[in-house]
């Protein structure tokens, strides 16, 4: 997958339109449409307000990896994976993901707080 893969895939899932997203980077739309078709890359300070925009990496925008900002962020890689199957559900189904991670995390403090270590 190219930049320009990368770039649609992320804006589209998002569901902001070239126009929205060129305003939200302050360049003009048609430079996102180049942007798309693979026909010219952004500079460096067009990356990073891409990458903000989009919620996603600069790396991730350039190379197609977030393993390794995930590792380095104390994730593992059974964990990646994981959120990697879960990006692919339906919307209905990724609530109901979040709100079980949610509860169980929700759990985890309750019980922490009830019984501290001592």
């Amino acid at each position: 997958m190219t930049f320009a893969d990368r770039l649609k895939d992320l804006r589209k899932g998002k569901n902001i339109s070239q126009a929205d997203l060129a305003n939200s980077i302050q360049v003009h739309f048609t430079q996102v449409s180049r942007y798309e078709r693979g026909e010219t890359k952004p500079n460096a300070e067009a990356m990073t307000k891409l990458a903000k925009a989009l919620d996603t990496t600069v790396d991730y925008l350039m190379n197609g990896s977030t393993d390794d900002v995930a590792v380095e962020a104390g994730l593992d890689k059974e964990l990646i994976g994981r959120f990697k199957q879960v990006k692919d559900l339906n919307p209905d189904d990724k609530k109901t993901v979040i709100s079980l991670l949610d509860a169980f995390i929700a759990k985890t403090r309750i019980q922490s707080i009830m019984n501290p270590a001592t």
